[in-house]
């Protein structure tokens, strides 16, 4: 089964990106227009990040979202056979900030968020910068698949670490330097086990793994940020992030920056934002008062029922 699919989405990806962008248009528009997939969530998430907008500026992120988001499967589909040419030429970026780390002997966290596209983010990192590359990921319960994604994704010499052993795996690089990947946006499945924040106008609970890594491997956090040039073609952004000498005396002070930089990034290109997983699932309760490190908005109170 695994081989049939793969040689199935490697003559796919041999496709002309212009052809593929004309499937991926019919595609966008029966996600939007027939089958509404996750349609209310997407709207209410664009309502709640941006409360501002009109009807009509919802309506109209929201078909750009759709034609965005089939677009980031087009192209990770073509990252099968896509050369490191190609890439170089549709992965731009200041790949030198991360390059220059490596004088410092320290292992690196480059921090990005689900901003289209972010597969390639990872296969660019892997190609375009001199330390070995580590890419965490979630594993694909469909083995055919998650096979798959592990052969693209390591492509250009990344290693792999599946996020729940990375704790395990990761133990081996202890005294090696590296640069390894997280996307820090992922919806936290014990929101008592969170540092909660204000973010897209709402108090929202964020892995406290990124800014726990940074402290106990002594890695140098970076944040990457992506804007779109044009359909294809992105140019990705690394800036270091500020750390104090013993930043386990400020928590949060990682994550504070990371939430930052994530809405900046959403309010500058809205419709290339991953809108459709539900981020706030979890609801704030006065008993996470412990948990809330944001300095710029005040603690909020749990809602009551009356």
């Amino acid at each position: 089964m695994y081989y049939l699919g793969f040689a199935f989405f490697y003559l796919l990806s041999l496709l002309p990106f212009w052809l593929l962008y004309r499937i991926s248009d019919v595609a966008a528009w029966v996600l939007c227009n027939v089958v509404g997939y996750r349609r209310k969530t997407i709207e209410s998430n664009i309502r709640q990040g941006f409360p501002e907008f009109t009807t009509e500026q919802v309506l109209q992120t929201k078909r750009k979202f759709y034609v965005n988001f089939v677009d980031n499967w087009v192209e990770t589909i073509k990252m099968l056979s896509m050369s490191k040419a190609t890439l170089a030429k549709r992965a731009q970026g200041n790949y030198e900030v991360v390059a220059e780390l490596q004088k410092t002997g320290k292992p690196v966290l480059a921090i990005t968020g689900h901003f289209f596209n972010w597969e390639f983010v990872n296969l660019a990192m892997g190609a375009f910068q001199p330390m070995p590359m580590i890419c965490v990921y979630m594993p694909i319960s469909d083995k055919s698949m998650d096979r798959m994604f592990k052969y693209l994704r390591a492509r250009f010499g990344s290693h792999l670490m599946a996020a729940p052993l990375l704790n395990r795996e990761i133990i081996p690089w202890r005294k090696k330097q590296y640069v390894i990947g997280l996307v820090s946006d992922q919806n936290p499945s014990n929101p008592s086990n969170a540092q909660w924040l204000q973010f897209l106008n709402r108090p929202t609970p964020f892995l406290t793994g990124p800014e726990r890594n940074a402290q106990v491997f002594n890695q140098i956090p970076v944040f990457t940020s992506v804007r779109k040039l044009k359909r294809g073609h992105y140019y990705f952004h690394f800036e270091l992030l500020e750390t104090k000498e013993d930043s386990r005396k400020d928590p949060g002070a990682i994550t504070r920056q990371i939430v930052q930089r994530l809405e900046d990034n959403i309010r500058k290109e809205p419709d290339s934002y991953l809108w459709s997983h539900r981020r706030w699932k979890h609801q704030w309760k006065n008993e996470y008062a412990p948990l809330w490190v944001d300095t710029k908005n005040l603690m909020p109170v749990e809602e009551t029922q009356g």
